[in-house]
């Protein structure tokens, strides 16, 4: 493998020749896992965590925050540019809020075409009316 670095100082050109399919192939692996990890602080600490774990994903008063089992982790990013990062495990619900699908429990429908959502960590929270079509079509596996 080679790597070849751009000449121009404001932009970086990375051009890479692998010497073999194999180690191609791991590249895009090693990739690929990058994507699956969200970072998340908690006490200054900084957190890789695992897409899987992240239950739901909120935003609220201009800060964005990561919620797992484990506890809830800040996110330096905003709620769409994660969104952007996110598997077809996860759907935006409303304005603020982002869900894993693989943690919800049980829902039910509430009043003005919404829907309550109700995750394993015993969180529970509203579909609103703009997101019930994407939300229904997910569930069908659309």
């Amino acid at each position: 493998m080679k790597i070849i670095e751009g000449k121009d100082s404001q932009q970086l050109d990375v051009r890479i020749r692998f010497d073999s399919e194999e180690e191609k192939q791991a590249a895009f692996r090693l990739l690929a896992a990058m994507h699956q990890k969200l970072i998340g602080l908690q006490r200054d600490k900084e957190y890789l965590l695992r897409l899987e774990d992240v239950c739901f994903i909120a935003s609220s008063d201009k800060r964005t925050f990561l919620y797992t089992a484990q506890g809830c982790y800040e996110s330096m990013l905003w709620l769409y540019q994660i969104e952007e990062q996110l598997n077809d495990d996860f759907i935006r619900i409303n304005k603020a809020t982002i869900i894993n699908m693989e943690h919800v429990t049980s829902m039910h429908a509430d009043l003005g075409s919404r829907i309550r959502v109700y995750l394993d960590t015993g969180h529970q929270h509203m579909v609103t009316r703009t997101y019930v079509k994407a939300f229904k079509q997910k569930l069908k596996g659309e």
